[in-house]
């Protein structure tokens, strides 16, 4: 008996440990718990900046490609050897200049053989008009040899065509390119010889889409740039293509431009801006404010805390519009005025107390260049 009174002491010591354990951590949870609940996350420490509103042009763009005022690749008219190449690659000649000389003389020789015939044939044709006037020849001997002088006259004109055609000139003022023939080489008509360009003033030729060539006119200031900018001409739209390719639905405008410095060369990629309109406002921010999402994309905000006192960042979904150097332009979602986080909106949340830093912001533009960086 003594036994099982023992026993159930033991039990119930071991349960009132139990109890007593249970309700120490109970309450250490509990503690936790509420000391969560009332745990408020250190401020961040964020670079902001106001939305602005800004005068933007309306532009079209596209990619162009430059040509030069006049080329043209020189080429063989008529058959023959290669006798003289009297230029070098990529020298400037002027309209005239003979560039190339083919062997010519076999038609040299039938071009004298020619003379000799048309001489012989005016002879013949000055003797009977002579006799015709002493009443002894016949007017069909006059007609038969005027036949035979214009006959001799048409061959020595052939010739000496095809002697000209011997020696090629430039057909303008221009650079030479690199020539593809050598002396000796054999060339057929049609065969190329050397490019040559007048590039003082060039071409450039840009496509539009049938959508936004209603908004294209004449004298419509026109901005050429490449090597992202290094290099800007200034022109404006000087002709407007009187069709539409089938196949792409674009029209060809082009401008004119002057090119005395030799920065555009023919063949070159260029990025076209055509400005259209007046300028438009926009509300902007800078690119690093914006936070890009499958689900949309979001700024922060920066406000005054509903309850109590500082700063909290709300997330905010925007619509964008378009993009001009470092800012882009939103459609929906802020307005003028509002703080929106530039720096450290990657370590936000929704709601999060924030701080504004003190360190300098980065300037922004709307034409960044390399020597921004």
């Amino acid at each position: 008996m003594n036994k099982i009174k023992a026993f159930f002491l033991a039990i119930l010591l071991l349960l009132v440990v139990f109890a007593v354990l249970a309700g120490v951590k109970g309450n250490q949870i509990a503690m936790m718990i509420a000391s969560g609940e009332q745990f408020v996350p250190p401020p961040e420490s964020v670079s902001v900046t106001s939305v602005e509103r800004q005068s933007w042009n309306n532009r079209f763009s596209a990619t162009g490609t430059v040509l030069a005022d006049e080329g043209v690749m020189i080429s063989a008219e008529v058959s023959g050897k290669v006798k003289r190449i009297m230029f070098k690659n990529g020298a400037f000649v002027e309209a005239g200049t003979v560039l190339l000389e083919q062997e010519s003389s076999n038609e040299q020789a039938q071009h004298r053989a020619a003379l000799a015939r048309l001489t012989l044939a005016q002879q013949n044709y000055d003797r009977l008009v002579e006799l015709r006037r002493d009443k002894i020849a016949t007017q069909s001997e006059i007609d038969t040899s005027k036949q035979q002088l214009d006959s001799a006259q048409a061959d020595v004109d052939s010739l000496r065509s095809t002697l000209e055609k011997k020696i090629l000139r430039a057909p303008f003022s221009g650079r030479l390119g690199i020539r593809v023939v050598d002396v000796g080489a054999d060339l057929q008509p049609g065969a190329e010889v050397v490019s040559l360009q007048a590039s003082h003033t060039v071409r450039v030729n840009f496509p539009v889409p049938q959508h936004t060539l209603s908004q294209i006119t004449i004298g419509l200031p026109v901005s050429i740039s490449l090597n992202q900018g290094s290099v800007t001409v200034n022109g404006e739209v000087s002709a407007i293509a009187a069709e539409l390719s089938s196949v792409s639905r674009n029209a060809i405008v082009q401008s004119v431009l002057d090119n005395s410095d030799k920065a555009l060369v023919p063949g070159m990629a260029v990025a076209v801006d055509v400005t259209l309109a007046q300028p438009s406002e926009v509300l902007v921010v800078p690119a690093t404010a914006l936070i890009y999402a499958p689900y949309g994309d979001t700024v922060f905000i920066v406000e005054k805390a509903k309850e109590g006192q500082g700063l909290v960042a709300r997330q905010q979904f925007v619509r964008l519009g378009k993009s001009r150097g470092d800012f882009v332009e939103i459609l929906e979602g802020v307005k003028a005025g509002d703080e929106v986080v530039t720096s450290g909106a990657f370590k936000l949340f929704n709601g999060q107390s924030v701080i504004k830093t003190d360190s300098p912001a980065p300037k922004y533009s709307t034409t960044p260049t390399p020597a921004d960086a």
